[in-house]
């Protein structure tokens, strides 16, 4: 349990610092931009999210799975450089396709402003969290990616305030974690730490990535399209106000990935007792976590996103009520496919879930749009994630029955 509790409290400070760095700047561009620019801004970071998943080519979701079952440092190392090669590769593709999405996505306010952060927030793929996750290593996860982010959005701050020009910061942005990506697999993946093992072919490490990747892309198809498809059919100021509700769900959704990373290496630790006492506490904490989590959203939503962002791009009460019942069933479906499905490798009930989601989601929010409601947008948010839910919910409980109540090793002795 002490294990636990430092893990989380890690795993909790990391995210904490990631959720403090937009809020300390976005505010300011919401403030310069005005209602015109503010949804074409926040459409590039929504875009640059999708990039980003493209760049990770799945790691994100396998990756920590297969650290926190490595058994060597140098098992380790070779998973990381496996890593490296496959993400700068896609990260060729990706970056320039959320170059020219956000391009043709945007209205003319701001533009640049708004193709730069896609552009960064893509090139975040190359982030080592994923790794230090799995590792179980809070610290690493701080250093090489949340004091960056952070640190890029202090300096930026000023920057901003006095020039007036939002360009400063998707620029400090990669100056500061760019570097931090490097120094990280510098020190963790480098031909001391290989020793004589091989990695495997660059091609073999794609088509493994596969089912992970169309998970994740899937899963994304619905997360983070949200506003590319409420900017291109609602008026500027109902697009700003769905923006900023989304934004605070999108930055609520740090707790959960906080709460899921602290679990996820405990839970799936070798030689763990007790297994299915620490699946319990995962899904028990992201139940209750959905819940509290889910209720700020519809309650505070308008009030803080008014206080934060400005009056003029405050959320409204029925999309954050929405996308309040979204975090509650995101919260709630997260533990059953990171701890349960996915090492348990049922991919294919995974993305069969999230192509339902994205089937539903999808199909909703873009009826809205072309409605020019905003409550029906967020509907499409809350549907996709209740669907997915519903899906994973059985396989999920079945997965959790066959588990041993002990560890395997612990029964031997």
């Amino acid at each position: 349990m002490r294990s636990l509790m430092l893990r989380l409290a890690g795993f909790t400070g990391a995210p904490i610092l990631s959720a403090l760095a937009p809020f300390i700047i976005l505010p300011v561009v919401s403030r310069i931009v005005g209602d015109q620019g503010w949804a074409n801004f926040s459409a590039g970071q929504s875009i640059g999210i999708l990039g980003m998943v493209a760049v990770l080519f799945g790691w994100g979701i396998v990756g920590p799975v297969r650290v926190a079952r490595a058994t060597s440092a140098q098992e380790r190392a070779v998973i990381l450089h496996e890593s490296i090669r496959s993400r700068l590769l896609t990260a060729l593709v990706a970056v320039p396709a959320a170059i020219v999405t956000t391009f043709l996505v945007s209205g003319p306010s701001y533009r640049l402003e708004s193709v730069a952060v896609a552009a960064a927030i893509t090139v975040g793929g190359l982030t080592p969290a994923w790794f230090c996750i799995g590792e179980g290593n809070p610290r690493g996860l701080m250093a090489y990616d949340a004091v960056p982010k952070l640190a890029a959005s202090l300096v930026a701050l000023p920057i901003l305030a006095f020039t007036g020009q939002v360009l400063w910061y998707p620029l400090l942005l990669l100056a500061f974690t760019v570097p931090a990506f490097a120094v990280h697999a510098r020190r963790t993946a480098h031909s001391e730490a290989l020793g004589d093992a091989e990695p495997r072919g660059l091609l073999s490490v794609l088509r493994t990535l596969v089912p992970t990747a169309a998970i994740d892309a899937t899963g994304n198809a619905y997360g983070s399209t949200a506003i590319p498809i409420a900017t291109a059919g609602l008026s500027a100021a109902d697009a700003s106000a769905f923006a900023s509700a989304d934004r605070v769900y999108r930055i609520g959704t740090l707790a959960v990935v906080a709460v899921a990373n602290a679990f996820q290496a405990w839970v799936l630790e070798p030689g763990g007792h007790d297994v299915r006492r620490r699946h319990a506490s995962a899904l028990g904490a992201h139940a209750a976590l959905g819940l509290i989590g889910g209720a700020a959203i519809a309650l505070l939503g308008p009030w803080a996103t008014g206080l934060v962002f400005g009056a003029d791009v405050a959320a409204q009460p029925i999309p954050s009520a929405l996308f309040g019942a979204a975090f509650l069933c995101i919260s709630t479906a997260t533990p059953m496919i990171r701890n349960l499905l996915i090492p348990a490798d049922h991919f294919r009930t995974v993305l069969a879930a999230t192509i339902c989601a994205a089937g539903v989601g999808l199909i909703v929010m873009i009826l809205g749009s072309a409605a020019g409601s905003a409550v029906v947008v967020s509907l499409g948010v809350a549907a996709s994630e209740f669907t997915a839910l519903v899906v994973l919910t059985v396989p999920a409980m079945m997965a959790y029955r066959r588990l041993p109540h002990r560890h395997a090793a612990s029964e031997v002795r």
